[in-house]
């Protein structure tokens, strides 16, 4: 899958994710398969972060991501795209990849409209 770069990074959007008075910025790692949650930002700003991938052949360990702010909430993309389960996960975490989890990789990328 190829990704947009900006200096050689990866770029990835960021969904607002508020919960009353409470907002985080989540972003969908290809790597592990699941959403990872940062500090919430303005929208229409780009910030860099260290990714908190648990899957060790990760490609956003090396230098982190950069993340663009969307105003799309994360509740209208969360089930658009089909997160690891457990197991799948605890597999990850062990550098294990099975076809399922190929699959799970290969899916598009939640974009913001």
């Amino acid at each position: 899958m190829t990704e947009r770069l900006r200096d050689g990074t990866p770029v990835l959007f960021g969904y607002i994710d508020q919960r009353g008075q409470y907002a985080d910025l989540r972003v969908w790692c290809r790597w592990c398969c699941h959403w990872h949650t940062h500090g919430a930002q303005p929208v229409g700003t780009t910030t860099h972060r260290v990714a908190h991938c648990f899957a060790p052949d990760s490609a956003y360990q090396r230098g982190g991501y950069w993340i663009e702010v969307t105003a799309t909430e994360y509740a209208a993309v969360a089930n658009t795209i089909k997160a690891a389960n457990a197991a799948q996960q605890r597999a990850l975490c062990a550098g294990r990849v099975s076809d399922a989890v190929r699959r799970l990789r290969d899916q598009p990328s939640p974009a913001a409209p």
